[in-house]
């Protein structure tokens, strides 16, 4: 399997049947979705007190990695599996969405990192009801 040629429908196939020859069928989708959260927090707590870059050159991290992003990928299908959920649907409606929020205009690389990082939290505020990195009097 690689990511060229497996599909979300494949995976989640192979996670279904997985669970039914074991008779773990009866999860509630609440259980699911915490099981997703503790499985990224696995994830997660292979990068606490460590820089990306000293991750990406130690080839046992990325292993130990990449079996917790299985583990994290595994709940995120079972969940979607669960709750009838097309992944791939919902990620290009989200896509689009993201598209507007967050325009090519304001986000574009020639940008500075201060301009950026203001115009996120600004939208962060406005969709949040405020957010304390940003002030509408910086705008004026």
């Amino acid at each position: 399997m690689t990511d060229q040629t497996t599909t979300i429908a494949q995976i989640k196939s192979l996670i279904e049947g997985f669970r039914k020859k074991r008779g773990w069928t009866k999860e509630d989708p609440k259980d699911i979705a915490l099981s997703l959260v503790l499985e990224s927090a696995e994830l997660l707590e292979h990068f606490q007190w460590l820089k990306g870059e000293d991750v990406e050159k130690n080839q046992r991290m990325k292993e130990a990695i990449g079996e917790e992003m299985s583990d994290v990928l595994w709940w995120l299908a079972n969940l979607g599996q669960k709750l009838g959920i097309d992944m791939a649907e919902a990620f290009e409606q989200k896509m689009k969405k993201n598209a507007i929020k967050y325009p090519e205009e304001i986000f574009h690389p020639n940008l500075t990192k201060e301009e950026k990082d203001r115009a996120y939290y600004k939208i962060k505020a406005e969709t949040r009801g405020g957010h304390p990195l940003y002030t509408p009097e910086e705008e004026k």
